[in-house]
């Protein structure tokens, strides 16, 4: 039987395609965890933007040096594929197949043709619709995405997941609760929603169940010491039904991932993004009315095409009157096939670089005042295990840290150890710009 091994790039919402495609590859192949010792080698990239598609580039490269050994087959999967399937056939000899995100459920097929020497293709738009297939989790056993829908609905004009991904394809309610049923039966704790735009789920379907009703329904169906959180909710579709569906769901943890790429309104529309500064204020009004408690997270661009110093300043501004708990900031990449990929007057790299690093500095200031006013507090705590620094100390997360992109809550070793996905209690007594620590009460 022929070893396969699936190396993995990109965002949650990859991931998901990543175990997807482990999921149908194990039941025809052996799972090898060491792409050394593998028949076959899969990586599934990211072509988000520019520094993201080097890596994908330079992962093929480096797992190419393995044809040298056991390597038969070099099968490149994903959006860097589904983006430049042929180029990267015509121009990568090493390549032997490529599948694009629309065909998961080929990878075997895409498989034994590359062992024949068929060098396959496969990155046809087919509507693909994320469904009850096989999947074998690389998460913590405690902790799992679910994918609501594929695709986005909305067209930023530097975005280029339409253009990969295609247009939204919502998953049916009745198969994500399922799904999310399954997933608490495996052990998991933690069930974190996702898609490009979680709060456009069911606009495209036409049995009027929405985002809202999707988390009114799972919070009927699954047990109340579940964490339900959900990434990536489009400002303008974050309504007053799904602020209180979040609000009354006890299962939900109080935190919204609402990313604004910016405040000026002049950049907003380069941007294609239909918000108001007015409309904005309102509406992380209307969140924290909603859940006072709530941690919000966002994300910006800065060096946007036609960015000037002002525009800047407004949105240092805006962060320093919002004050989120968590915030991310990137330097815009000129993506080709998008609206922005021309746009000028470009923001010299160097100014973009800079104004991100003043950005990040404003907002480690905000994020520790942000966590100051925890200590002394008492929080659960998802227990993620022994911390790496230390053998006397141990990791997890609160209700208001996501995975892999928050920060981390520290506690001693107790006397009783906790097992990974153990909620306890954590007396917070120490905060820094994006971690806590604490002690375990009893």
């Amino acid at each position: 039987m022929h070893k396969v091994a699936l190396i993995h790039l990109g965002c949650p919402k990859n991931l998901v395609d990543s175990e997807v495609m482990l999921g149908f590859l194990g039941q025809e192949f052996s799972l090898e965890t060491n792409p050394a010792e593998a028949d076959v080698i899969v990586i599934n990239t990211c072509g988000f933007i520019e520094s993201a598609k080097k890596e994908a580039i330079d992962t093929i490269l480096d797992a190419s040096d393995l044809k040298t050994q056991n390597c038969k087959a070099l099968i490149v999967t994903g959006c860097l594929a589904q983006r430049y399937g042929k180029e990267l056939l015509r121009g990568m000899p090493e390549i032997d197949g490529i599948l694009g995100v629309e065909e998961l459920p080929r990878i075997n097929e895409v498989v034994y043709k590359a062992l024949e020497g068929q060098k396959p293709l496969f990155c046809e738009r087919t509507g693909y619709v994320p469904g009850m297939a096989p999947r074998k989790r690389s998460t913590p056993s405690y902790s799992a995405y679910l994918k609501i829908a594929e695709g986005c609905l909305n067209h930023c004009a530097y975005c280029a997941i339409p253009l990969i991904r295609g247009s939204q394809r919502s998953r049916q309610l009745t198969d994500i609760v399922t799904e999310a049923q399954l997933l608490v039966k495996e052990g998991v704790k933690e069930i974190t929603l996702i898609a490009q735009d979680t709060t456009a789920y069911g606009l495209d379907l036409k049995n009027n169940q929405g985002f809202a009703e999707l988390i009114r329904k799972l919070g009927r169906e699954l047990p109340e010491d579940i964490w339900l959180r959900t990434l990536y909710c489009y400002p303008t579709r974050l309504t007053s039904d799904i602020l209180e569906a979040m609000a009354e769901t006890k299962q939900f943890c109080h935190y919204i991932d609402l990313p604004l790429q910016h405040i000026s309104e002049k950049v907003l529309k380069g941007m294609g993004r239909p918000f108001r500064q007015d409309a904005t204020y309102k509406l992380i009004a209307d969140i924290r009315k909603a859940m006072p408690d709530v941690a919000l997270r966002s994300t910006f661009i800065v060096g946007y095409p036609g960015e000037t110093e002002a525009d800047f300043l407004e949105l240092k501004a805006f962060l320093e009157d919002v004050k989120f708990d968590h915030v991310g900031i990137f330097a815009f990449s000129p993506e080709e096939g998008t609206k922005a990929y021309d746009l000028t007057p470009q923001v010299p790299e160097e100014i973009a670089r800079e104004r991100l690093n003043q950005a990040m500095t404003l907002q480690q200031k905000i994020s520790l005042a942000k966590n100051e006013t925890k200590l002394d507090r008492t929080y659960p705590v998802l227990v993620m295990g022994p911390s790496e620094e230390s053998d006397l100390v141990m990791v997890g997360r609160t209700k208001f840290q996501a995975p892999e992109i928050d920060g981390l809550t520290y506690f001693g070793m107790p006397e009783k150890v906790p097992e990974p996905g153990d909620i306890i209690q954590v007396r917070i007594t120490q905060a820094i710009e994006y971690d806590l620590a604490g002690d375990v009460e009893n």
